[in-house]
Order: C-alpha cells, then structure tokens, then sequence
C-alpha cells in the first residue's frame, strides 16, 4: 500500500484538509491533544487505539468516514478491524508514524496485538499454567515531523464539533486503563464483545 500525497511546501501556510478516509482518522487521533494537552501525544498498544477509533466509528461525526476503510467486527478481545494494521504499516512505510516499544506490559491484557494474545491464551489452556507475559512488550503509535504537519492540516480541516469530540476522546480514554476501556466498551456494545475471550474477566 503506497500512500499518494500531494505536493507540499510547509515553510508556507497551507489550505486545511477535510478527511477523506478512515487512515485521516487514525493521523488526526495520532495528532490532537491527548490527557497531557500537548499536541500529538502518542498512544500506547494496539489494543487501546483500535478501541478508540472504534468508538469514533459509532459517533455520527466520524462513522461514516471510518466505515468505508475499517470493517469492526466482533472478536477475541472485542470490537476489531484488521485494516488498521494495513494502515499503521503503510504510515510507517512512509514516514509518517514511528512504532516504538514503550514498556513492557503491566498484564496480560496489555500486549503487542491481538495475535499475541490468542497465542498466550491458548498456552495457558493447554498447560493449565500462568504463562509469562513479560515477553511481550507494547508498543507506542506517534507521528513523525512530516506526520505532525500532515495531522496539523487534517485538524484544521476538522469542524469546532469533530475537534471537541476528538480531543475529548483521546484525552479521556488515552489514559485509562486499558482494563477500564475495554470494560467501558464490551458494556457500551455488548455485542462486539459476545466473541471476547477475555469478557468475564474485563466484566
């Protein structure tokens, strides 16, 4: 996946983008302020940004924008769309987002992706055993120089509306815990959490 950009000059104002896809979205979530109020905060894991964008896919100021890139469908860990990965590696591709191991994780619901999980749980069952998690770390999503001037003209193209929902939404669930997020989730959409193997545990 190449993404096509149009030619740029940033040493000189430039007109405001309006978003045309759900990977705008996930540059513009990348790029306003989270719980700190500083621009561009990153997110941590995988699991935590494909549930935030989840949550602007059922909001009516971003569903129908993101609904024509990210097809969410109930799985292992509830709501998920398996395009987001294609988009995360051809922003990384580009130069426009760096993925970086922050930490490692706190449990074993703080992983590297879902995959990882699934691979785990299946351990444990088999060996009726806790399996360590620490050989997994999490990563962080930020945007590169180049991703923070293309985020800074897909904001400007946001309405006052979008821009309030956006930054509320990151700053409120950005920093949550990941345990309380997907609580706040599987009760909020029941539905897409009736696959989840981990749904007694987060309920």
């Amino acid at each position: 996946m190449v993404i096509f950009l149009p030619e740029m000059d940033f040493e000189k104002p430039s007109k405001a983008w309006n978003l045309e896809s759900a990977l705008d979205i996930l540059i513009v979530l990348l790029y306003t302020k989270g719980a700190s109020g500083e621009i561009a905060e990153p997110i941590e894991g995988i699991t935590r940004l494909d549930k935030i964008i989840y949550l602007l896919s059922e909001s009516p100021k971003f569903k129908q924008i993101i609904n024509k890139g990210y097809s969410f469908q109930a799985d292992n860990f509830g709501p998920f769309a398996p395009e987001i990965f294609d988009d995360i590696a051809a922003l990384k591709h580009e130069g426009i987002i760096e993925v970086v191991a922050s930490r490692e994780p706190k449990n074993k619901i703080e992983t590297i992706d879902e995959e990882a999980v699934e691979r785990v749980l299946d351990e444990e069952k088999d060996t009726d055993r806790n399996v360590s998690w620490k050989t997994y770390s999490v990563e962080k999503y930020e945007l590169t120089a180049l991703g923070q001037q293309i985020g800074a003209l897909l904001y400007d193209g946001l309405t006052e509306e979008q821009k309030s929902e956006l930054n509320e939404t990151k700053r409120v669930f950005g920093k949550m815990s990941l345990k309380s997020l997907l609580h706040y989730v599987y009760s909020k959409y029941p539905k897409m959490a009736e696959k989840s193997k981990i749904r007694d545990e987060i309920l």
